[in-house]
């Protein structure tokens, strides 16, 4: 009897182990997706700065470092969150992992 209720206690682990892997990695795509609009608005900002500088304006330098500097902490910080959905991921079914052959189908007999 005593096993009955270990094996359903492991089931149970198991169970909270996966929420709690999902509720993270949830989280995780929400920053991330956040971290990209970031650097979407930087990437245009200092594109626009770029296109300025290029038709003749003036452009402070220190800005356009300040852009750079910017970009590249985001992006560093959205490989950091790539790394841990990675790292999330190693138990889970993976988008790239094929789904199981069809299974071969048996016949009923039908009897009248």
């Amino acid at each position: 009897m005593s096993s009955i209720f270990d094996r359903f206690r492991t089931e149970l682990d198991q169970f909270g182990d996966r929420v709690k892997d999902a509720v993270e990695s949830s989280k995780l795509h929400v920053e991330r997706s956040s971290l990209v609009a970031v650097r979407s608005k930087v990437a245009y900002k200092l594109g626009m700065m770029v296109y300025k500088k290029e038709r003749g304006a003036e452009i402070n330098p220190g800005e356009i470092d300040a852009l750079f500097a910017q970009m590249d902490d985001v992006t560093e910080k959205i490989a950091k969150i790539d790394r841990e959905l990675d790292g999330l991921g190693e138990d889970g079914v993976k988008v790239e992992e094929k789904p199981a052959p069809p299974a071969d189908t048996g016949e009923a007999e039908i009897i009248p």
